[in-house]
């Protein structure tokens, strides 16, 4: 019998001789992890077939309005305006952000990687902030960067790009203003949704459940009753007050006969309500992920 052999592989761990970045270098590393993760990047195919579909849904429109103006000029109108763009494009962000927020939290609770997350100096106020950043970034890919597109297509379509960006700079104002505003919204709205269960799935159908049975509960309630008061009924439609600011910030006017056009809020009210919103929602995340345990 052949005299039994064996080899020894030397596997030990390395001390870390490379330089020490601090916090910033983790939360970078986190909100990088977590784009990479809410798009799909790095993974197989099917992950990134909604959200890369969804962007393609929301920058088509705007790509073929610009060829649209470089063929035939400012003749073509403003048919695609930018309130009426964010209405329009206010429901893929509900859909993206819903689909987006339960990807970042919940495969971490579920697949248990938070016990190797907490083990280093990472804090829960960081991985917090992080995936919140994260969220934003992915969030405003549709909320803003279309928009802005759109500003640049109309300036340099213009008989003289000069006077369309004197007379509408005023545009650019209200387009980061709704971008941004809507953008913290849903992503908080969505990560606060994600903070309540560990099955992506759930957070989903029960974020949109909401959304869009507030908005049939409202309609029901205002349509049916006849009091002084009803008005405020306007207010419980949490799917439809983002839709309702833009409206009012771009001076689009509300849809004759709809519940916003008879209620008679103005524009501040409903962002107050978003402020509100955003308030009780980011409370609601901060307590569930603060609170985490590995």
């Amino acid at each position: 019998m052949p005299a039994p052999a064996g080899t020894i592989y030397d596997r030990g761990y390395r001390h870390y001789e490379g330089p020490r970045e601090g916090r910033g270098r983790r939360l970078r590393a986190i909100v990088v992890a977590g784009v990479r993760r809410a798009l799909g990047l790095k993974r197989n195919w099917k992950t990134k077939v909604v959200p890369f579909g969804l962007l393609v849904i929301a920058f088509a429109p705007v790509f073929a309005f610009i060829g649209v103006r470089v063929l035939v000029g400012e003749a073509v109108g403003e048919f695609l305006g930018y309130g009426r763009y964010l209405r329009i494009v206010a429901g893929i962000l509900l859909l993206f952000a819903a689909t987006a927020g339960p990807e970042l939290l919940c495969p971490d609770r579920r697949q248990n990687v938070l016990a190797l997350l907490f083990t280093r100096p990472v804090t829960r106020a960081d991985y917090l902030l992080a995936k919140l950043a994260a969220l934003l970034l992915v969030v405003g890919l549709i909320a803003v960067v279309p928009l802005v597109v759109l500003f640049l297509g109309n300036t340099l379509t213009a008989d003289s790009a000069a006077t369309y960006l004197r007379e509408h700079l005023d545009d650019l104002g209200r387009i980061l203003l709704a971008g941004v505003a809507l953008t913290v919204f849903y992503s908080v709205v969505a990560l606060a949704a994600a903070s309540l269960t560990d099955r992506r799935a759930l957070a989903t159908a029960g974020l949109l459940g909401v959304m869009l049975g507030s908005s049939a509960l409202a309609n029901i309630l205002f349509f049916t009753t006849r009091f002084d008061g009803r008005r405020w009924f306007a207010l419980l439609s949490l799917g439809g007050v983002p839709l309702r600011f833009v409206d009012w910030l771009f001076g689009d006017g509300f849809d004759p006969g709809s519940l916003a056009q008879q209620a008679g809020l103005t524009g501040p009210t409903y962002l107050a309500e978003m402020a509100v919103i955003v308030a009780v929602a980011g409370g609601v995340l901060a307590w569930r992920v603060l609170r985490l345990r590995p």
